[in-house]
């Protein structure tokens, strides 16, 4: 396995007034209280910031003796340039929301501590999906993170649009043939701008992923985080069957933007899309016309990759801190507020029970497309998260923009396989 050392890499200084703003605060002479930093980022639509306040309010009231400073560090990149910066300054957030697929480069960086070498709870850690357990623990088996923010890649669709073009209104496409059968009709019948739209900037390569699973591979190997399969077959078909989406008029031409898409869609401009299941609460606030929400349609096989955040506890605090942050990890990822959170942000709920309980049960009861996502981690795999992560990913998304832009998808992706084999070496 490779070796973990500790992180001495300078961070960014877009993260210096995050840094200034969260630490340095004063407990006003109490020392029975622990007071510890929480970072967290939101990649999806809303007013998020308030319900995570709400979340700590109600913390308070139950730890008394805990008080935590909630701090909104923009996007997960930024958060993770956030975090670096406070651990090279000495003021480490006790707990911070990353993503799940920077398990392995956080855990080989020396930032953060495994869960359970503080705390050994099997019944705990058992409790949530097996599907997120996955990119939750290391390679030898360790629970070093906790789900919270998780997802995985499904598909909306205007079911006005679906009955402007005879289609079916409750019945989304099956497959990746009756998807392009259907967006033709959305284009031609149906008065769509465009009939299948994809995010291809930003998390452009969570989406190849899922396309890659449905045709019989990983874009990684999970058992090594050593190891892509860039240039392999099943990969490549991925790519250019996205391609012809494109060539044959259903997407717009070029890149289309992660941050966008979910309004364009909720303009009524687009028949189907697939984004985050994350962005449900989001379009369901903005669209005024009825959608549907669906597992992906399948190409070989059915799947998706995971996706969202977990709850890490960061290396370089003190026992009382790792203590309060084994608390707030708890309480964050309790069904209870699994459950709200679920139906604030649109989110998976990480384990069962939340689904069992109000305000999601009842949610779910009254807008059945919400389970779409839950439903599909029977067939989903752990989401890209090879060590040195987003380097090696940002090759694949430049990748992936090449392409879009014209570029042959076989030698591009040929050429982002000896890129990344470089970058992996020294991890083997």
């Amino acid at each position: 396995m490779p070796y973990r050392r500790s992180f001495k890499t300078l961070a960014g200084l877009t993260a210096a007034g995050l840094l200034l703003s969260a630490c340095g605060s004063d407990n006003g002479g109490d020392s029975d209280v622990v007071e510890i930093d929480f970072y967290y980022p939101i990649e999806v639509g809303g007013p998020l910031e308030s319900v995570i306040d709400g979340y700590i309010e109600q913390f308070h009231e139950e730890h008394e003796n805990i008080r935590v400073t909630p701090v909104y560090s923009g996007s997960y990149e930024q958060t993770m340039a956030a975090v670096q910066s406070a651990n090279q300054a000495g003021n480490t957030p006790a707990v911070t929301v990353l993503g799940s697929n920077n398990l392995l480069s956080l855990d080989h960086l020396g930032l953060i501590t495994p869960i359970e070498e503080i705390v050994d709870d099997e019944e705990w850690f058992g409790s949530f999906y097996e599907a997120f357990m996955g990119d939750s623990t290391l390679p030898d088996g360790t629970v070093a993170s906790i789900p919270f923010q998780r997802s995985t890649i499904v598909m909306y669709w205007n079911k006005e649009l679906f009955e402007e073009a005879g289609l079916d209104p409750e019945t989304p496409p099956a497959t990746w043939d009756e998807m392009v059968e259907f967006g033709h009709q959305l284009v031609d019948e149906g008065g769509a701008q465009w009939g299948v739209q994809m995010p291809s900037t930003a998390w452009g390569v969570w989406i190849l992923e899922a396309m890659a699973i449905q045709n019989g591979t990983m874009l990684w190997d999970p058992e090594t985080g050593t190891d892509v399969r860039f240039d392999d077959p099943a990969t490549v078909t991925a790519l250019q069957n996205w391609v012809e989406l494109q060539e044959e008029g259903l997407e717009s031409p070029g890149t289309v933007d992660w941050g966008t898409l979910p309004t364009e869609f909720a303009n009524g401009t687009t028949g189907i899309i697939w984004t985050t299941t994350g962005q449900l609460t989001n379009i369901s606030s903005n669209a005024d016309f009825d959608f549907g929400v669906a597992p992906l349609p399948a190409q070989e096989q059915p799947g998706s990759p995971t996706g969202g955040g977990n709850l890490y506890i960061m290396d370089g605090i003190s026992e009382e801190e790792q203590e309060a942050a084994v608390e707030l990890v708890r309480f964050l990822s309790s069904p209870e507020i699994q459950s709200d959170w679920g139906v604030e942000s649109g989110y998976v709920a990480a384990l069962e029970e939340a689904w069992e309980i109000d305000p999601l049960a009842s949610y779910a009861e009254e807008f059945p497309p919400v389970a779409a996502a839950r439903d599909q981690l029977e067939v989903a795999e752990p989401e890209f998260g090879v060590y040195n992560r987003q380097e090696v990913f940002d090759v694949m998304a430049n990748a992936i923009e090449a392409v879009m832009g014209g570029a042959d998808v076989e030698s591009t992706l040929q050429e982002a396989q000896q890129q990344a084999d470089s970058i992996l070496e020294e991890y083997r």
